[in-house]
């Protein structure tokens, strides 16, 4: 196969929400043709929990309905084995594992890029050497993949520098490729401020967080998502825990809420877990504990079938709550 012709599918669900910017960079960086599954839809999720059981969590029957969206359609799935992305601590077991949930429940499958990133066992120079590799298959130039690499990490740096400043994920995507960063000035307003903490697949994915995040915007309220917390107010917040967390998702939706309930304005928090995730139902507790009698919070769980309907309720119910509680003398 030419270069120019090689198709790498990438599922539009977990790490997706995360690293997107870089690996687009990356590959377009080396030409390459990237394919990315369309949005998630109902049909997607009843066709990813054929292949699982059902007891696992929603994000990963999601992800596994996107493999199947596209698998016939690409030469190469990108599906990465992150085991650690900093030194003390570790992803969600599934995500170590997915490349091989997939191989073992899936047929007709395209090779798989399943390389691992693991920082705790090779240094933080493990993710530098992931791409390397990576580019290593398609391109012989060594310093062409050094370049794609580097492309990708500032097209991420502004991505998570413009989600920090309260864009959507959209529009941090499209910041990060902005060649004019003039428009990229705080999303931050006077505004009573409202905090939704989740793992990245869950609040930006628009099937699993639209209704949520669209009707707290629609009553006037400022949205912060965990990844509005910088890496420096969460490590401050970790501080006040006894012991540390060794999930990475965990620590950050953890400091995040912490970090949240101290700031002026914030008038509650909203935790969008997922059923049938250990880490999650652990996490709400210690946001509860360490949150308690700063911050109401509303705990919302993500199950099939997503009960948009419910949510909305219970949303309407929380947010009056949180009106009648300002307005007493």
């Amino acid at each position: 196969m030419k270069e120019m012709n090689v198709r790498v599918g990438i599922p539009r669900a977990l790490l997706y929400y995360r690293y997107f910017p870089l690996w687009k960079s990356f590959f377009e960086t080396l030409g390459l043709e990237m394919v990315v599954s369309p949005s998630t839809t109902e049909e997607m999720i009843r066709q990813g929990s054929k292949f699982l059981p059902g007891d696992l969590c929603l994000p990963v029957k999601i992800f596994f309905g996107h493999v199947e969206s596209i698998k016939r359609e690409v030469d190469f799935l990108f599906i990465p084995r992150y085991i650690s992305v900093e030194p003390n601590a570790y992803m969600c077991p599934k995500l170590m594992g997915l490349p091989d949930m997939v191989l073992c429940a899936m047929g007709d499958l395209p090779p798989l890029i399943d390389l691992p990133i693991h920082n705790k066992a090779q240094g933080m120079g493990a993710e530098r050497n992931f791409y390397l590799k990576v580019g290593e298959r398609f391109v012989k130039n060594r310093q062409h993949i050094q370049q794609a690499y580097l492309n990708g990490m500032e097209r991420q740096r502004r991505f998570r520098e413009a989600l920090q400043k309260g864009f959507s994920f959209e529009e941090a995507v499209h910041q990060s490729e902005a060649l004019d960063r003039s428009d990229t000035t705080s999303r931050k307003d006077g505004r009573m401020k409202l905090g939704i903490i989740g793992r990245p697949y869950c609040l930006y994915d628009p099937f699993l967080s639209h209704t949520v995040i669209k009707q707290v915007e629609e009553r006037g309220y400022q949205i912060c998502t965990t990844e509005a917390a910088s890496e420096q107010e969460i490590q401050k917040s970790m501080e006040r825990l006894r012991k540390r967390i060794y999930w990475s998702y965990g620590k950050e939706m953890v400091g995040a809420a912490i970090h949240f309930g101290q700031l002026e304005n914030m008038e509650g928090l909203i935790n969008l877990a997922s059923f049938g995730c250990g880490q999650d139902s652990f996490n709400f507790e210690l946001i509860q504990h360490y949150t308690r009698g700063e911050v109401p919070i509303l705990s919302l769980i993500l199950d099939e079938p997503v009960s948009k309907v419910g949510f909305s309720t219970r949303i309407d119910a929380f947010l009056e709550m949180i009106a009648r509680r300002k307005s007493r003398p």
